[in-house]
């Protein structure tokens, strides 16, 4: 060791103050190669995603290998990455492309089901060794895409409100999936079909209510001129009573036939257990005129 001399004496304490400020130059150059400084703490930044494929919360129709991209190069550190169909985990693959952690399914992956990835708390590390903070994202396996799930609501909905049952399939083109499998996989993406049955007796009642207070007139043949004047014909009381009965989810039909006053009256019929059942005209009070007179006749209108 080379000793400092001043005037013929060692210096001792300019020769340790000397060696402090290298060690401490030393320090700081090692820190700031692996942290970031702030406030004088050393503070360990690990790799970030910036992109995952599939993109978190994304249906897919085929099963694929899973790429999740870093801001910078990483390796393995202590690996834990998790695939998951709810509580189960699949079992996969992984390797690591510069960036880029690929993870593969070892078996194709089943449709219809929503899965979740999970890279673990230092699983990963950057070149230095920082580890990676806990990530998560999902994607959802399926047969059709979601423009076609939210479709196949819509088209199913319909029908339940018409039938007050559910089909039995949904069709896309030639391809049929049985209405429960359809149900599941619409569940992965908060979809679902509306099964709470109208209770037919209690919309009846308000809408036989709702009707009797309008009188018989020549003025009006449409429901809508009815509600303005007060008042309608036969014409007006069923296209009336099928408006409120589809409304309600009631199955509903509009038949026309001869009567002693008119060559086309119209009364209107609602479905009860399978069975065309005659509006109960004379049980709310309504006009004479209204009421039915036979059960049969010409199909004008049905829901």
């Amino acid at each position: 060791m080379m000793l400092v001399r001043y005037g013929g004496d060692i210096t001792k304490g300019k020769l340790f103050l000397s060696v402090l400020l290298i060690f401490g130059l030393a320090l700081i150059i090692n820190v700031s190669t692996s942290a970031t400084v702030t406030n004088g703490t050393a503070v360990h930044t690990g790799p970030k995603v910036i992109t995952a494929d599939p993109v978190n919360n994304t249906v897919i129709t085929k099963s694929q290998t899973i790429t999740v991209k870093f801001n910078t190069t990483i390796k393995t550190r202590s690996p834990w990455i998790e695939l998951k169909n709810g509580n189960t985990v699949i079992s996969t693959k992984y390797y690591i492309n510069g960036s880029t952690l690929c993870i593969t399914p070892t078996t194709t992956l089943a449709t219809g089901i929503k899965y979740a990835l999970t890279i673990h708390t230092n699983s990963i590390s950057d070149l230095t060794g920082n580890g990676n903070s806990l990530y998560s994202t999902s994607f959802t396996l399926s047969p059709i895409t979601l423009a076609q799930m939210k479709d196949g609501q819509n088209r199913a909905q319909t029908f339940f409100n018409k039938n007050q049952r559910l089909p039995n399939y949904v069709n896309y083109g030639l391809t049929k999936i049985p209405i429960a499998q359809f149900q599941k996989i619409i569940a992965t993406q908060g979809l679902k079909i509306n099964t709470k049955i109208t209770n037919p007796n209690a919309s009846l009642d308000s809408i036989m209510k709702g009707a009797a207070k309008y009188g018989y007139s020549h003025s009006a043949s449409t429901a809508a001129a009815m509600e303005r004047i007060g008042a309608g014909d036969c014409w007006a009381m069923s296209d009336y009573l099928y408006t409120k009965m589809t409304a309600a989810h009631m199955q509903a039909r509009i038949i026309q036939y001869p009567t002693a006053y008119s060559a086309n009256h119209r009364s209107v019929q609602y479905k009860q257990n399978g069975v065309w059942v005659n509006a109960p005209y004379r049980s709310y009070g309504l006009n004479s005129m209204f009421n039915n007179t036979q059960s049969t006749g010409t199909v004008i209108r049905c829901s």
